[in-house]
C-alpha cells in the first residue's frame, strides 16, 4: 500500500511502519476518544502482523504498538475482539478487516458481549 495515499503525516507513517508492509488503515478524523487516530495492519517479513495506531492530539503524535492475545477457538477470538474495541478502541471496521470478518459480524460481537456482561 501506497504511504503517500495515507491521510496522515508521511514520515510519522513511514517510522511507525518500521520496515513491514502496510496492508490496512483506518482513518478516524474523529474517533471515540475525540482525537484523530490512524489503525495500521502490518506485516512483516516472516509472517507476522501487528496493530500500530497513531494518535494525533494536534500538538503530538504519539504511537501505540496493541498486542493480540493469542486464541485457540472462535470464543476466544470474539475475546480478543471485544478487549480490543473497548481497552484500545479500535474499529469495527478496522476489527473486521484484521481478523477476516465483517464489520456487521463485529458489531454482533460486541453487542453480544455487552449483553453477557449485563
Amino acid at each position: 500500500m501506497e504511504i503517500k495515499n495515507i491521510p496522515f503525516a508521511q514520515d510519522v507513517v513511514t517510522k511507525a511502519a518500521a520496515g513491514g508492509e502496510i496492508e490496512f488503515y483506518n482513518f478516524s478524523p474523529n474517533s471515540k476518544t475525540g482525537i484523530k487516530n490512524l489503525e495500521l495492519k502490518i506485516y512483516y517479513p516472516g509472517g507476522q502482523r501487528k496493530i500500530i495506531v497513531l494518535h494525533d492530539f494536534g500538538f503530538q503524535i504519539t504511537s501505540e504498538e496493541v498486542e493480540v492475545r493469542p486464541f485457540i477457538n472462535k470464543a476466544e477470538r470474539d475475546r480478543e475482539i471485544c478487549r480490543l474495541y473497548n481497552e484500545h478502541n479500535l474499529s469495527q471496521n478496522f476489527l473486521a478487516n484484521f481478523f477476516g470478518i465483517s464489520q456487521p459480524s463485529v458489531s454482533v460481537i460486541v453487542k453480544r458481549y455487552k449483553t453477557a456482561q449485563g
